[in-house]
């Protein structure tokens, strides 16, 4: 398949959120788990995009964006935007109707920053990534994660940390070859990297 990487725009903020929708179930789709299939991408994948789009690219096949990763390189002050700026107006609608498993995920976005505040200080920056399966195994995923790491090199920011599903093995052995270390964390399977 012939596809390009480029920076995200906001004519993809529709793409992000499909594809966190198609992948937001430890790499499958999640299609109706939760009350509204918006919600996983208002909080995995768009805001990033719409913060610093200098932080978000997407891997498009020529009809749109097949695969993403965002990121920030300061947790710390993003937490601190998306709590108080992005989300407040979100949780309101998402809350209005949600179903259990909604209500689940939308009361973990309080705990973030806590959660967040673990790594902050050796690990500052963070990003979320997804492919769609056409994607998958054709090197895309080591091409947006070695694009990022090369900026935050270039920019000076000494670590990195993400946090991957504990039922997707794929994405754990994935990260561990990329150079990923395992982290002590309640919140998941946790990686950092230091990139100094």
């Amino acid at each position: 398949m012939n596809a390009t990487l480029r920076r995200s725009e906001p004519r993809d903020a529709d793409a992000l959120t499909r594809i966190c929708l198609l992948t937001g179930s430890s790499g499958s789709d999640a299609t109706g788990r939760y009350s509204d299939d918006r919600v996983l991408g208002d909080i995995y994948a768009v805001p990033y995009a719409v913060r610093d789009p200098h932080w978000a690219w997407v891997v498009d096949n020529g009809s749109g964006a097949r695969g993403y990763l965002v990121a920030t390189p300061d947790t710390t002050a993003f937490e601190k935007w998306f709590i108080e700026s992005w989300w407040p107006e979100r949780d309101a609608v998402y809350r209005a109707n949600a179903n259990a498993e909604t209500l689940s995920l939308i009361d973990g976005v309080q705990r973030r920053r806590d959660e967040a505040a673990l790594f902050a200080e050796t690990y500052p920056a963070h990003l979320h990534i997804n492919l769609l399966d056409d994607l998958r195994g054709g090197g895309w995923g080591r091409t947006l994660i070695e694009t990022l790491v090369e900026q935050l090199r270039a920019e000076g920011v000494p670590g990195l940390h993400l946090v991957a599903s504990l039922d997707n093995e794929n994405a754990q052995r994935f990260y561990e070859k990329l150079g990923f270390e395992r982290l002590e964390s309640a919140a998941g399977a946790s990686y950092g990297m230091l990139l100094g």
